[in-house]
């Protein structure tokens, strides 16, 4: 005759809980470095993206006035001299224009060449501040 189980309870095992937690942890131990790639991935779209914007300014600059900026606050205030024709603020939005900054919230980098250098202009991003030399260019 079989016996009754009325001695057992319903629910899981220590082993069947450690098994369970075992298998989530293989599970994140492959899909969290993935994870975390994309999301460092996507801040140098973001900052690429940044950079093309800003390049787009100065070009834009340079057709109004006649010459680069040489600082790229001259993209949001108009210089005290040297800027006949200038229509900006050519980056932000009113009333307070500002540089847009990279995905990590530095500021870009810009230096503007000598008088007939190839290329004229410098435009970069230090890139992520944990890593070193992550240049990201214009």
């Amino acid at each position: 005759m079989m016996e009754s189980s009325k001695n057992l309870k319903p629910g899981y095992s220590f082993i069947e809980l450690m098994f369970g937690l075992l298998i989530i942890g293989v599970i994140i131990g492959f899909v969290g470095p993935k994870m975390i790639k994309l999301l460092g991935d996507s801040k140098k779209t973001s900052t690429k993206n940044t950079l093309k914007i800003v390049k787009a300014a100065v070009e834009q600059y340079k057709a109004t006035v006649g010459t680069y900026p040489a600082d790229l606050k001259d993209l949001t205030t108009k210089p005290a001299e040297g800027a006949n024709g200038w229509d900006g603020p050519y980056v932000g939005e009113e009333p307070n224009p500002e540089v847009p900054h990279d995905a990590w919230d530095q500021s870009l980098k810009y230096e503007k060449g000598e008088r007939g250098a190839k290329p004229p202009f410098k435009l970069y991003s230090l890139g992520d501040p944990d890593k070193e030399d992550d240049r990201i260019d214009a």
